[in-house]
């Protein structure tokens, strides 16, 4: 066996999420891939960088808001700078009518941990790798005109039409759908929701063709 994401030595194994998105009481049966270090520790302060957001969204769960608690004030106090890089950035706008705060985010780093989660569930429910150039879509995060990108125009549409049979063991903190395209193994969607609210796809490039995962953002 070898890694999930490469050919390269086996070291330890990579959870999907990561650990750290699931609250103590919810860390039995989590899915893990075998991982070489490349693709397990040396992301370890971008997964904590986009759990901090996810908790932080206006549209979580009790989970989330346990994880903010719990996790996230705690990870901002060992670290004032994740903190300033967190939130150093941000825009007063309206929410149904109330005003809160909006931050500008590292969208490479949420995108690389997205594409990592998503090739750790291609292998553990397929048991090989997910040979597509990926790209992460969701109506979740906006442009700087609180609008959607053009890849969250895209599954506005698909959201609205696709009812999912999710599968997780801990759905209120991380629940996955992936959705078949045609016989090719390779051709899939996935349809991931976090604490039961904040909701990312994940797309192929349709003109990369066949390629090695890879981690490299798009943005």
């Amino acid at each position: 066996m070898s890694c999930y994401m490469c050919d390269k030595e086996i070291v330890s194994v990579e959870h999907a999420p990561p650990k750290s998105f699931f609250p103590s009481d919810m860390r039995n049966n989590l899915i893990t891939v075998d991982s070489c270090q490349k693709h397990n520790e040396d992301t370890s302060l971008d997964d904590e960088y986009v759990r901090n957001l996810i908790t932080m969204h206006i549209y979580g769960n009790a989970t989330a808001y346990e994880q903010f608690s719990e996790k996230t004030i705690k990870s901002f106090k060992r670290s004032p700078a994740l903190l300033q890089h967190t939130t150093e950035k941000q825009h007063s706008v309206n929410f149904n009518g109330a005003q809160t705060v909006a931050f500008e985010i590292d969208r490479d780093r949420v995108d690389l941990v997205m594409r990592k989660i998503a090739y750790a569930l291609f292998y553990h429910k397929y048991n090989q790798r997910w040979l597509r150039k990926l790209i992460t879509a969701t109506t979740y995060l906006k442009t700087p005109e609180f609008k959607n990108d053009e890849f969250g125009q895209l599954i506005e549409e698909l959201q609205r039409d696709h009812t999912p049979v999710y599968e997780g063991n801990n759905p209120d903190a991380f629940k996955f759908a992936f959705i078949e395209l045609d016989d090719n193994i390779y051709n899939k969607y996935l349809r991931m929701k976090f604490y039961d609210g904040f909701e990312v796809w994940v797309i192929f490039d349709e003109d990369a063709g066949d390629c090695e995962p890879e981690l490299n953002t798009i943005y």
